[in-house]
């Protein structure tokens, strides 16, 4: 047991010392640390991935790998996005500043390499705000009876065709990019996340489901899933996990809908990351029989306000000014938001602001998550002119949600 006044400290983690990295993240994961379950890793991010941890003599005791990505903005414009993943502590280790250790070395990282945000997927969600960190894409989750689903106005389910990893991996990519240009906060996929999530498929992943299904409405939209069968009578209970959905166009959106609900020796469908406008409730003839709840949300953590704030485009022409309240000292400041509506810039202002927003709250203003108004009315932010809330709503509002399509 180290000592009271011993310092832990983060590290970046050497190529030799990926492999050790994996499998302790796997092992506060609670997962397997097998060969065959670790080693996918080390080739799918051998590129475009920073890795650290803190270790406590040779073991590693937390971890916090960095995936070098990119977000969407309103507008369809991206932005460098540092995409915090596999972070983990000891069991035995928590309680000593070890995840703040980790997480300021990636930050400042990421700040040095001129990355303007930071995004993450929570575990823990009340462990991120300190860092930065809020809800900048709500999501929403489904639990769908596939006895109770008739769709309304149902479309050719022949459209929907099996494919190959091989196949998926050469015009997949091209449709979630269609999809990125009409939705802000949506992380692009690296080649290696397109490896995992397409190719590699080990038994250790599938949790007693099968291997991993591939489906399309070829140049249109695609579906991957697995199905998990249970049998607790003499009846097949199956369930359908849906991990990603994604269609360029209404009736190949509703072909991989009606194709995915209605899977033979199933009787359930699960999806996790749906976005909060989501046309499938329209789709059916009882929204209901969806059983929707929330999903898990994406977090952002906004490193560089002004390149933000001028990146994005906006629904009407206007002027604010933000107090923007970083404790950490990275990020705050007083900002001249001035737009046009398609172009926008961001600068310095001495001038007395008109709303006062702390830097964790930003994310879901930035990305149109959350309305500025919903926020004053939570106490999360706070107004120095009346109406500056509902003013800077009318800035931000976009066509569609932000939505992030997969896990990473």
């Amino acid at each position: 047991m180290p000592a009271e006044t011993e310092r832990l400290r983060a590290e970046r983690v050497p190529d030799d010392g990926l492999a050790a990295f994996a499998r302790a993240a796997n092992r506060h994961f609670h997962e397997s640390e097998e060969p065959e379950d670790v080693e996918p890793y080390l080739h799918a991010f051998a590129t475009g991935y920073r890795a650290w941890w803190v270790r406590h003599g040779e073991r590693v005791v937390a971890n916090l790998g960095v995936l070098e990505s990119d977000l969407s903005l309103p507008g369809g414009a991206r932005l460098p996005a540092a995409a915090v993943t596999a972070v983990g502590v000891s069991q035995v280790m928590r309680r000593r500043g070890l995840l703040s250790e980790l997480m300021t070395a990636s930050l400042d990282e990421a700040v040095a390499r001129d990355e303007p945000l930071a995004t993450l997927f929570a575990t823990e969600s009340a462990i991120y705000g300190r860092y930065g960190f809020g809800i900048a894409a709500p999501h929403r989750a489904y639990r769908a009876e596939r006895a109770k689903v008739r769709f309304a106005d149902p479309v050719d389910v022949r459209l929907v065709e099996e494919t190959t990893p091989a196949s998926a991996l050469a015009s997949w990519p091209a449709l979630h990019e269609r999809l990125r240009d009409t939705r802000g906060g949506s992380l692009g996929a690296t080649p290696g996340m397109w490896q995992l999530g397409g190719v590699v498929d080990p038994p250790g992943w599938r949790d007693g489901a099968t291997a991993r299904r591939l489906v399309e409405v070829p140049g249109r939209g695609y579906a991957r899933y697995r199905i998990k069968p249970q049998e607790e009578s003499h009846y097949p209970e199956g369930q359908v996990l849906l991990s990603e959905l994604v269609a360029t166009d209404p009736e190949a959106n509703a072909a991989l809908w009606q194709h995915v609900l209605d899977i033979d020796l199933t009787t359930r469908v699960v999806s996790w990351i749906r976005p909060p406008d989501d046309a499938l409730v329209h789709l059916l003839v009882d929204p209901l029989a969806l059983h929707a709840f929330d999903g898990p949300p994406l977090y952002v953590r906004v490193l560089d306000v002004p390149r933000v704030l001028a990146a994005r485009t906006y629904a009407a022409a206007g002027t604010t000014v933000l107090e923007v309240v970083d404790p950490s000292g990275r990020s705050g400041g007083r900002w001249r938001l001035e737009t046009d509506g398609p172009t926008a810039t961001c600068e310095p202002s001495s001038a007395p602001p008109d709303l006062t927003v702390p830097i964790d709250v930003l994310a879901g203003v930035v990305f149109g998550g959350v309305r500025a108004t919903t926020l004053l009315d939570g106490r999360r932010l706070r107004e120095e002119r009346p109406g500056a809330a509902a003013a800077l709503d009318r800035l931000v509002t976009t066509e569609r949600a932000p939505w992030t399509t997969f896990m990473f």
